[in-house]
């Protein structure tokens, strides 16, 4: 946990995961959460792209984030609220990787060790630490301990453990779709490839014998089924209808987010050990925009040089060898895990311009909700240390007992090769207080805002284009949950149909504002410039709102 905390703490705790854009983005809906659990708001509504409803749906839910936050904002103010919640998220992920290993599958405490410890350092989870929904990732070993308690409870004659399991199952995984899409679907998506992999590895593949030897489970299957009916229904309800208006993602929005191979080890240039191959790599791309889409931003989510040749090398142990050793045959489960790894990370690869994830995008629901598939493989580490620890345990602990200097030193370069100079914590708690906090509240008459700036000077964020759609809209966004104001303002994954608000110091900003509050019939409309003496102004009633 100090490996990966050491910017927020190291700050002393005034630097915060995220940025002035995405992270003020994900506190505002933390503290939309916050307000539902108080009463004041209701739970699909946010307090920006007023007056439309169930805009909750535009982007990430962040339920269970919200619940923890509210939590630690009984005594925390949100920046510092923020990075408890992913530090509570972080060590869950951490307990939860070593119990799944060293109690549900038995691998002992070492290797329960190894894999928790890379699981919460993991290079790309640090990169990419600024995407707080990535952090949900921790309720992957529980899921998985979950599951396994389901099928030894089955095999086990003990019928009402295994559903009581399956409702638990189905409760988690419809939480987690609530709270950060991408993780939640890979892990569908995942666990679809392992149950026919292992269906055709350990199931009698004729019909008559396929149905007698499913039959004694259909019950716990179909309470687990209808659970998950159930409890989604709030995702159904939030998600389709936006889903219905915006279309979602297009193919061609993926095709510079999928993975080019040489992000399968993209660890980027601030690695500790193998950054010097990316500062050459991009020094033979000296073109910025090109590089970014190539193996900056969101390419940087691949495995150290080591431990992806331990993940090749273990899958083909496990896949085309069926032996971890002499002492450790492979079983079914086993082998559809390594399949399950293998086949669906070559699905997110990109070679000569083409993926086999267009048939992904076009036959696996809820595919469009998808767009940069890179994050698959921060989602893949898990399976991969297991598929690793599986294929080498034995050979480790002997190692241990006959040469412990050299397994010592093998297992530092593991653990340092995921270490980076890198920081995602770059929000300043001390630096957005201070320009937030100094913003008076609206006037009483206000009913609803919009802003033109709510910052006198600030520099530009990122560029030209970045900067003419966040800082006043995201700021808006965290000030109406602030305040319980609502902002017609707001900025997010998909945005309303008739949303017109980037670009504030453009002469038509104000007639944009004008023409979106008379078609929506806006009473109350203030504006927010803390550019002028008095920053707020009243706007004038627009015909037919008296």
């Amino acid at each position: 946990m100090l490996l990966f905390f050491r910017g927020p703490i190291l700050s002393g705790f005034d630097l915060g995961y995220g940025d002035r854009g995405d992270g003020l983005i994900e506190i505002s809906l933390l503290e939309h959460w916050r307000n539902v659990l108080t009463g004041a708001s209701h739970w699909a509504t946010t307090g920006y792209f007023y007056p439309y409803a169930g805009t909750l749906g535009y982007n990430d839910g962040y339920f269970l984030y919200g619940l923890v936050y509210s939590f630690w904002r009984l005594f925390a103010d949100p920046f510092l609220a923020d990075t408890l919640n992913i530090f509570t998220f972080k060590t869950i992920g951490f307990f939860a990787a070593y119990r799944l290993v060293s109690r549900s599958l038995g691998w002992g405490h070492r290797s329960a060790l190894f894999v928790a410890l890379i699981f919460t350092i993991a290079s790309g989870m640090v990169i990419q630490a600024g995407h707080a929904q990535l952090h949900i990732i921790a309720l992957l070993p529980v899921a998985m301990m979950l599951m396994i308690g389901v099928v030894r409870a089955e095999r086990a004659e003990q019928k009402a453990r295994a559903r009581i399991g399956a409702v638990a199952l189905a409760a988690l995984l419809a939480a987690w779709l609530m709270t950060a899409y991408y993780m939640a679907w890979f892990t569908v998506l995942f666990s679809a490839l392992y149950v026919l992999f292992y269906g055709i590895l350990a199931m009698p593949l004729k019909p008559r014998a396929f149905a007698g030897a499913v039959r004694p489970h259909i019950a716990t299957i179909a309470i687990g089924v209808v659970s998950f009916a159930v409890f989604i229904v709030p995702f159904l309800v939030t998600y389709l209808p936006k889903k219905w208006e915006t279309g979602g993602h297009h193919y061609f929005d993926h095709v510079y987010n999928q993975v080019n191979p040489i992000d399968l080890i993209n660890v980027g240039p601030d690695n500790y050990v193998w950054g010097w191959i990316f500062r050459l790599f991009r020094a033979l791309v000296p073109n910025t925009g090109a590089a970014e889409r190539i193996i900056d931003g969101e390419h940087v989510t691949g495995f150290p040089v080591l431990l992806f040749i331990l993940i090749l090398t273990a899958a083909w142990r496990i896949i085309v060898r069926r032996s971890a050793g002499p002492e450790q045959p492979v079983s079914p489960a086993l082998r559809a895990l390594a399949l399950a790894l293998i086949v669906s990370w070559l699905l997110t690869l990109k070679l000569f311009g083409h993926s086999l994830w267009y048939l992904v995008f076009r036959l696996a629901p809820g595919a469009s909700g998808i767009r940069v598939v890179l994050r698959y493989q921060l989602f893949l580490v898990l399976p991969a240390l297991l598929v690793v620890v599986a294929a080498y345990r034995a050979q480790a602990h002997r190692l241990l007992r006959t040469r412990s200097f050299v397994m010592g030193g093998l297992l530092a370069l593991l653990v340092g090769e995921q270490l980076t100079g890198a920081s995602a914590a770059l929000l300043s708690r001390s630096v957005q207080r201070t320009a937030l906090w100094a913003i008076p509240a609206p006037p009483p008459a206000c009913r609803a805002f919009y802003v033109v700036a709510a910052r006198k000077f600030e520099p530009m964020f990122g560029h030209e284009v970045l900067n003419s759609l966040y800082p006043h809209n995201v700021d808006a966004m965290f000030l109406a949950e602030r305040w319980n104001v609502p902002t017609i303002n707001g900025f997010s994954t998909f945005n309303p149909p008739d949303w017109a608000f980037a670009n504030p110091q453009a002469a038509d900003y104000e007639s944009r504002v004008a023409t979106y509050a008379q078609r929506h019939r806006l009473q109350g409309l203030c504006r927010l410039d803390m550019r002028q003496a008095e920053p707020w102004t009243m706007m004038p009633e627009t015909p037919g709102t008296s």
